[in-house]
């Protein structure tokens, strides 16, 4: 239509396509009076077009859409209201700021316990690795002096064994030199003076001492 009426082509027709259906655009090409319309139109080139005719195309073009065309759009917000809804969006960023700071300090309480459970954790496991190494070395030490006491009992029972054997060696000798004694004394007896009964009894003694040394010669 510009092209028609004009008579050469619009420059930003970019900016057409990207600003034609804003609602801002819309509500004021709907809303705008069209005398006030007319006063805003660009001055029109001498040499290409003419005035009467750019006006009479803004007059017919508002005149379609006020007759033809109801378009019904929202108020664009105002200041109160977009106050509101900058407070609004300061007020759920500041929640989600405050949320944030909860879920990270939670974050950071968890990890803190996780970190103190692990520590209770090593040191109890370096206790109970400790009280079983004492308690190892009390079972060695516990073998250990066992195994001393056994010894030392069984060096008292062998002394013990010991002087039961030097005793009885003792004894030994003592009844043999008793005993020896006891055949030097019948040897040696006079037997031309005892009766005959007695004399016979020491003399069978005497056969039997002489027997028993004549064997143990042997």
């Amino acid at each position: 239509m510009y092209q028609a009426l004009e008579k050469c082509s619009f420059q930003f027709e970019h900016c057409w396509h990207l600003l034609k259906d804003q609602p801002k655009w819309i509500w004021r090409a709907t809303k705008e009076d069209p005398k006030r319309r007319k006063t805003m139109s660009p001055s029109p080139t001498p040499t290409r077009c003419s005035g009467a005719t750019i006006d009479s195309a803004f007059d017919m073009e508002a005149d379609e859409v006020m007759e033809n065309e109801v378009i019904e759009l929202d108020r664009p917000i105002g200041r109160k209201a977009e106050k509101g809804k900058r407070k609004a969006q300061s007020k759920q960023a500041e929640e989600n700021f405050q949320l944030r700071k909860m879920k990270y300090t939670l974050l950071e309480e968890s990890r803190t316990q996780e970190k103190e459970f692990y520590r209770m954790k090593a040191e109890k496991m370096e206790y109970d690795k400790e009280k079983e190494e004492k308690k190892l070395r009390l079972e060695d030490e516990r073998l250990r002096l066992e195994a001393e006491k056994m010894v030392i009992e069984r060096e008292k029972e062998l002394a013990k064994i010991r002087q039961d054997d030097e005793r009885l060696r003792l004894e030994a000798q003592k009844v043999e030199l008793a005993a020896k004694e006891s055949d030097q004394r019948i040897m040696m007896m006079d037997l031309s003076g005892m009766p005959e009964m007695q004399r016979l009894y020491f003399q069978q003694l005497q056969r039997e001492i002489m027997a028993r040394r004549s064997t143990c010669q042997d």
